[in-house]
């Protein structure tokens, strides 16, 4: 749903842990969904440009459908909505309208975060795209297309009870997804902890972002961090009081969709889809209906610099 719709929608925590909220929250409006008001944008029609189409491989495009690698469970990038099988989100209809451009069909399947590079570099998946942040060292796994940006943005309980300082977080308790730039983040600060002679940071690490969220709603860790979309997310889904913000967002980076080293001809395929979609006001078009324009690119790049 867009970040804006989900302000109005009644707070639903209670009894309900934080993972069945976004659970709930990601529902259309159906037959035994929830209201319209929480359903996700609708996505725009696209057509197929045969310029572009041309750009593709000849056996992807012979196929005529790519199969993803997603990670499911990071809304509102990509989640999984009430049926337990559809995905959704504003990458799922950003990679899905630079497809049909290319005259392609998406076949999303959720996997394990960690297993995604993995299937790419293996031939299990023709692409990955789950907010991944684009990195040297990912880009020395396979290629990374950029299509979006965001930032990390540490949240804690509301009025800050532990005094959380991202700058100085020694001896804190932080819960963070395994295996994402921001575990990388933090592990670099508990080890300035230890170098400077303060204890370390107690970090706790999970299969998925909800997960995390939902120990500093309970108190059992003290602050996470993660993309300022899924931060925001996070905050607005568990109701006024509940999380703020700690600090502001840093080190804001462009998501990369992944393909294989050696299949840098269907990786241009894409960037030349997304910029195609940037000039004729698509790419805008999906950005506003989840209300994410603050991570809009001016175009789109296979493998472009990235600050370390």
């Amino acid at each position: 749903m867009a970040l804006d719709k989900i302000l109005s929608a009644p707070r639903t925590l209670g009894a309900l842990s934080l993972a069945g909220v976004l659970a709930l929250s990601a529902c259309g409006s159906g037959e035994g969904g929830t209201s319209e008001e929480t359903a996700a944008p609708e996505k725009p029609s696209v057509g197929i440009d045969e310029e572009l189409a041309a750009l593709v491989p000849a056996d992807i495009a012979e196929a005529g459908t790519v199969t993803i690698g997603v990670e499911a469970s990071y809304p509102p990038a990509e989640y999984l909505d009430e049926d337990g099988e559809t995905v959704l989100g504003f990458n799922i209809d950003l990679l899905d309208s630079a497809l049909a451009k290319l005259g392609l069909e998406s076949q999303w399947e959720p996997t394990n975060f960690d297993a995604i590079i993995i299937g790419v570099d293996t031939g299990k998946y023709d692409l990955g795209s789950s907010s991944f942040t684009i990195t040297e060292e990912r880009m020395e796994q396979v290629n990374m297309v950029s299509y979006f940006s965001s930032g990390t943005q540490w949240f804690t309980q509301a009025g800050n009870p532990q005094g959380v300082d991202p700058d100085n977080a020694c001896g804190m308790r932080i819960a963070v997804q395994s295996d994402t730039t921001h575990d990388t983040d933090i592990e670099a600060r508990s080890k300035a902890c230890e170098d400077a002679g303060e204890e370390p940071i107690s970090i706790q690490k999970f299969e998925n972002q909800p997960l995390a969220t939902e120990t500093v709603v309970s108190g059992v860790n003290d602050a996470s961090l993660a993309d300022l979309p899924t931060s925001l997310y996070a905050l607005e889904q568990t109701g006024e009081g509940v999380l703020e913000f700690v600090g502001e967002q840093y080190d804001a980076a462009p998501y990369g969709i992944l393909t294989h080293q050696d299949d840098t001809e269907l990786a241009e395929a894409v960037a030349a889809a997304f910029n195609a979609m940037i000039e004729d006001g698509t790419y805008e078009e999906i950005l506003q209906g989840w209300d994410v324009t603050v991570g809009s690119l001016e175009s789109s790049e296979v493998n472009p610099e990235v600050a370390e």
